[in-house]
């Protein structure tokens, strides 16, 4: 082969070479993220369902013990639906992205699978006088429900139709204030270092020191009243 061949395909090699590479680079995407676009999107892994089945029906509710309870009051009677089973679904990484964010998004998905017929009895309260840096705030009523059965209700037709003083007197209410268990510091058998206030700071007298703090189970009073809500069950039927 002369010289003249040899540099006529020298030559186009070239050329094809540069047409291979132009043809490459603007088919390829521009970034790692447009090359996962390009090959399709990666599922976000998903954490077996659970499903759990629940009591919707509670007779008891709680509010603050700041609360007077001789301001509590019967407001009203309706059939609603409840969920008495679920089904949730989460994100494999839902826990961590709860505690980076717990106001973030929610990973986890709940969906009603049954549902039950129940009868919503509505109350309401004062509730306790708030403060804020402008003032204060004066007290409004706040509400809270308890759910039956339909069929626990001396009732002979929709509750809805009930009057008001009707309804009521299906009804009696109690209230109680539990006594909890509270971890409290146990002041007999602890040892707290010796000091004192320097500009405001709490500064130890030996720097070495350590408290040597032990707790105790003490028992107190609840933060929150027992509103239980119970049927009288009648002698003759509520009418309307």
């Amino acid at each position: 082969m002369n010289n003249a061949k040899i540099t006529l395909f020298a030559g186009a090699a070239v050329i094809v070479a540069g047409c291979l590479g132009f043809f490459i680079g603007t088919n390829m995407p521009s970034s790692n993220k447009d090359a996962r676009g390009a090959i399709g999107a990666a599922a976000e892994p998903v954490l077996p369902s659970t499903s759990r089945e629940q009591d919707p029906f509670t007779h008891v509710a709680s509010i603050p013990a700041t609360v007077d309870v001789s301001t509590i009051r019967f407001e009203k009677l309706k059939t609603v639906d409840l969920a008495s089973k679920t089904e949730t679904t989460k994100t494999a990484d839902c826990k961590d992205r709860q505690f980076r964010d717990p106001d973030g998004s929610n990973c986890e998905t709940v969906k009603v699978l049954e549902r039950v017929k129940a009868v919503e009895a509505d109350y309401s309260f004062i509730g306790p006088q708030t403060s804020t840096g402008e003032g204060e705030i004066a007290p409004s009523r706040q509400t809270f429900a308890v759910y039956f059965h339909p069929e626990e209700l001396p009732v002979n037709g929709p509750v809805d139709k009930l009057k008001r003083e009707q309804a009521e007197a299906l009804f009696q209410i109690s209230t109680s204030r539990p006594v909890v268990a509270q971890r409290v510091v146990d002041q007999q058998n602890s040892h707290f270092c010796a000091g004192h206030y320097a500009d405001g700071s709490w500064t130890q007298d030996d720097s070495k020191c350590q408290d040597q703090v032990q707790y105790t189970s003490s028992n107190v009073p609840s933060t929150y009243w027992a509103v239980a809500v119970d049927v009288r069950h009648p002698a003759t039927m509520a009418t309307h």
